[in-house]
């Protein structure tokens, strides 16, 4: 009965033994779960972009080209507003007969400074030289900003000028400085989001500044201004253009 009984006890253990998954079974158990992992987890893109072609790298240039216009346009209705706007408000100024009743020294000097933006405004005003422009359009905002904008939030202000500059369309002015301005950042907002989309991953990759900003402003747009990163967008494009224009200037000089 003893003999039978250990008989019985060693065919279990026996059989227990040959069904335990072996060394080798468990590895394949091991492998096939990971096999199973990797397939639920995406794979990681660690591809870089396939090189630009030629038609793609022309159509950049050409794209660039554009928006380089567009920017030379936006800029020049900017300093066209500007010029005549300041011009205007000036020569009201100068034309109000408080400020022709000044007689002291310092009124007079102001009102020598405000002839001569009058003088250099008119001459170039119907034909425009970007750098003239913002020598000429400094001389008026170095005065605007002493006699009106710092004093703008300030009450009871004794200052002639800045009486002048409020009754003859100062506030009206800078506010439609800030409408212009943004109506101009929407167009390059849309221009500069327009020309991204058109681009291959490759193109994307030689734009990843602009690309940058596009990113930036999707992640951010319920709380940023469009018109912002409309002018962001032309700071890094302007930020590529001294690069280009050396490359051209190289090119050209070994031409000749």
């Amino acid at each position: 009965m003893t003999n039978i009984f250990w008989i019985f006890v060693l065919a279990a253990y026996l059989q227990f033994v040959i069904c335990l998954p072996t060394t080798q079974t468990q590895s394949g158990l091991k492998d096939s779960s990971s096999t199973e992992l990797n397939a639920l987890t995406p794979a990681k893109n660690t591809l870089k972009p396939t090189a630009l072609t030629l038609e793609e790298q022309n159509a950049i240039t050409r794209e660039r080209k554009r928006l380089s216009a567009m920017i030379a346009e936006g800029d020049k209705k900017h300093h066209q507003f500007l010029l005549k706007g300041s011009n205007k408000i000036t020569k009201e100024i100068l034309a109000d007969p408080a400020i022709n009743s000044i007689n002291s020294v310092d009124g007079k000097k102001e009102k020598a400074v405000l002839e001569q933006f009058v003088r250099d405004s008119d001459d170039i005003i119907n034909d425009m030289d970007k750098k003239c422009v913002m020598r000429v359009l400094k001389d008026f905002y170095t005065f605007t900003n002493e006699h009106f904008f710092s004093k703008n939030n300030l009450t009871n202000v004794d200052d002639i000028w800045f009486k002048a500059l409020k009754a003859h369309g100062m506030d009206q002015f800078d506010a439609d400085e800030a409408k212009l301005l943004n109506e101009i950042g929407y167009q390059y907002a849309d221009e500069f989001e327009k020309y991204l989309k058109s681009l291959s991953p490759a193109g994307r990759e030689k734009e990843k500044d602009l690309v940058y900003v596009q990113e930036t402003y999707l992640e951010n747009k319920d709380i940023m201004d469009k018109a912002n990163y409309g002018f962001r967008y032309v700071n890094f494009f302007n930020a590529q253009k001294p690069d280009e224009e050396f490359i051209v200037m190289r090119k050209g000089s070994v031409d000749m």
